[in-house]
């Protein structure tokens, strides 16, 4: 009963008109987490209002609704002005890029708001005179908490806006800075601005005009300070707050539930209204990024150098033929050791009129592969050296392998199995890695070839077609007989770099810009997302065409790998592919919060990608249903495209070259349009506190 008299003696005033207005204002996030809970509460023109209230009461949700930054779940607020230019917001938390100077800081959003540099000047020289602020070249990151605070109350009052919202301004400041900074903000009332100040300090708001207690999501009281204390006849608002804490207020503090249906107001974003892209602020965005990019060295550096850093080390440790592979032979029709007398001789005789060893050849001719040969005695000896990995295949000829050799060649099917049986090479292998085996058994069948044109030496041309494989390889139609792995892989290695490096720098920046509510301070100033997401783009872009000219150079200039089509179109896929990634990035950045699950999901997706792409292994190597899907995922087909471009020579109209652009370019606006849908269903919920 106390209560309702004290509000409608207040109903008797005649207040000016209102600045801000809330009415029936409800928020939650989720059914145990209702912050505001029906608030109403009025903000008259020239004054300065202060919210009170312990922390997680509301305040903060509050002001970020009156601002434009959360949308209320139910309730309406107007504002006397909705442009974003006419309100000066200083958050709870800094919400000011570290890595800045102050001087930085101030040209950064001073270009926000559309300052010319000298108006920036004289604006940093008045409130450094005001506020003591630390010297202009001190980065934020090197200031105290105090500092942080004076510098990002300057910030709010910059453009010198007609409402400020200004939430825990002097919390740890010394009392006489405290003092100043309420002299000051009386004296911007009496000129014609209106204040909203949060405060936990509730004797300090005894300085404002009208003071709104709050508690557990709803407004308590609100009026003047004096009427207040006279009201509920207290000598202090403290015991103001008390008072009103004790008294029965259970059916608002407890109302769990949202009004009915028919209830509900029209919800609103006073200020969302702000959706133009401005020249100004793209300039500004700009200006921060080259100060960054100035600033953070190493991310500089690392993108530029971790592009050359892969590829040679790709060059240097992947793709080559390995060499120096240790393998084992058991020779039984002559000493080891007297193979090198036989291995230069007799080139030109006949094996069939001479004493050659076929054995000898071979070795020679494995000698000239690089294959390391151990001679062994034992046959189960050498296969134990298999076993325990100190050779990879073992060789065995018979004791008279090269007299089983002859005669099979001159009595032709009329041979004896004896005679079959010895004139054939016994080969065992280390099959544990298909790669090498497959390159020991290549290299066992190429060497006998040569070794027996060897023995065939001078003898009559029939004998040279009979003893020689029945197949003739001509000249590779694309690349080259001897090609290595490196070459089919260089392609894959190049567009992989080329969409996860953006993705990286993408990705980190942007959360960089969300995190600490920094994003959110922005956007509150009149920055658009798409003007910032354009201003990286830009510097983006700009690190893609560096990238992609770096791993042109090293790939196929330094280290020589093949590159026969057009180098405009090849770097033009690097482009397009580039791009792809950096929206990816932007998918990233909105769909985590942190750098640490990002990051998981960047490096999980980009090892998804490395093993259906067809980056290590022939797409059509693929099992089941992966082998007639691996099309549909990102990069496959630009994969193929380039490797279409370097190493067969197609041109743009070539149906895998065009189809290699055609599917980065569907990515790219498939990426768009997730990063679209999850920047709207964020907006206004970039801060949950």
């Amino acid at each position: 009963m106390f209560y309702r008299m004290c509000r409608d003696a207040l109903q008797l005033q005649h207040p000016p008109p209102a600045s801000v207005e809330v009415r029936s204002a409800y928020k939650k996030y989720s059914s145990s987490a209702i912050v505001l809970r029906g608030v109403s509460l009025t903000v008259r023109r020239n004054t300065i209002y202060g919210l009170l209230g312990p922390s997680g009461c509301g305040k903060t949700t509050l002001l970020n609704c009156i601002v434009g930054q959360t949308k209320l779940d139910n309730g309406i607020i107007n504002l006397e002005s909705n442009g974003i230019d006419d309100i000066g917001y200083m958050p709870q938390d800094l919400c000011l890029d570290p890595l800045l100077s102050i001087e930085e800081i101030f040209i950064y959003f001073g270009t926000i708001f559309g300052l010319s540099r000298n108006e920036i000047i004289t604006r940093y020289k008045y409130f450094n005179n005001l506020f003591d602020l630390p010297p202009r070249n001190m980065l934020i990151n090197n200031l105290s908490g105090g500092q942080q605070r004076r510098v990002s109350l300057a910030i709010a009052l910059l453009h010198n806006p007609t409402l400020l919202i200004l939430d825990e301004p002097t919390v740890g400041l010394d009392p006489i800075l405290s003092e100043k900074i309420w002299l000051h903000l009386s004296d911007l009332s009496s000129e014609g601005k209106t204040i909203i100040i949060t405060t936990h300090y509730i004797e300090e708001a005894r300085r404002a005009h009208t003071v709104g207690m709050m508690r557990s999501g709803v407004i308590l009281s609100e009026d003047a300070p004096e009427n207040l204390m006279k009201c509920y006849g207290c000598s202090s608002l403290e015991d103001v707050f008390l008072k009103l804490c004790m008294i029965d207020t259970s059916k608002v503090i407890h109302k769990t539930s949202l009004p009915i249906d028919d209830e509900i107001q029209k919800k609103l974003l006073p200020l969302d209204s702000n959706k133009k892209f401005e020249t100004r602020r793209f300039r500004a965005q700009m200006l921060k990024n080259r100060f960054l990019l100035w600033r953070n060295k190493q991310m500089t550096y690392l993108m530029l150098c971790l592009p050359v850093i892969i590829t040679v080390f790709f060059n240097m440790a992947i793709g080559s033929d390995p060499k120096n592979i240790n393998i084992g032979i058991i020779n039984e029709e002559i000493d080891f050791r007297n193979c090198v007398n036989f291995t230069y001789k007799h080139n030109n005789n006949c094996f069939l009129d001479d004493k050659m060893y076929g054995s000898c050849q071979l070795i020679y001719q494995l000698n000239k592969r690089t294959y390391k040969i151990k001679n062994y005695n034992d046959i189960e000896d050498a296969k134990r050296s298999i076993k325990k990995n100190k050779i990879w295949a073992l060789l065995r000829f018979n004791f008279n392998y090269t007299e089983s050799l002859k005669n099979r060649v001159s009595t032709g099917r009329d041979s004896t199995d004896d005679v079959i049986d010895h004139s054939f090479l016994e080969f065992w292998v280390d099959d544990s890695d298909r790669y090498m085996s497959i390159l020991i058994e290549r290299d066992v069948t190429l060497s006998l070839s040569d070794a027996l044109k060897n023995l065939v030496g001078s003898c009559n041309d029939s004998l040279d077609k009979v003893i020689s494989y029945p197949i003739k390889i001509h000249d590779a139609i694309y690349g080259s007989n001897s090609g290595s792995f490196t070459q089919f892989v260089a392609p894959g290695t190049v567009c992989i770099c080329m969409f996860f490096l953006p993705i990286i720098f993408t990705t980190f920046v942007m959360l960089d810009e969300q995190n600490d509510g920094i994003l959110d301070r922005v956007l509150t100033s009149g920055m658009t997302y798409l003007e910032i997401a354009l201003a990286h783009s830009v510097v983006q872009f700009t690190y893609i065409c560096i990238q992609a000219i770096e791993i042109l150079i090293i790939m196929y200039i330094f280290y020589g790998n093949p590159f026969i089509g057009s180098v405009t179109i090849g770097f033009s896929l690097l482009i397009v592919i580039g791009i792809t990634g950096m929206i990816y990035g932007f998918v990233l950045a909105l769909a985590n919060d942190s750098h640490f699950a990002a990051g998981f999901a960047g490096i999980g997706s980009n090892f998804l990608l490395m093993c259906a792409c067809g980056f290590i292994w022939p797409t059509q190597g693929a099992r089941h249903f992966v082998k007639y899907t691996n099309k549909f995922v990102p990069i496959t087909l630009a994969i193929e495209a380039l490797r279409g471009i370097t190493m067969r020579g197609w041109s743009f109209d070539h149906k895998a070259v065009y189809m290699g652009f055609i599917s980065m370019f569907i990515w790219a606006l498939i990426f768009y349009i997730i990063s679209y849908a999850l920047y709207k269903s964020k907006k206004g919920t970039w801060r949950k506190v």
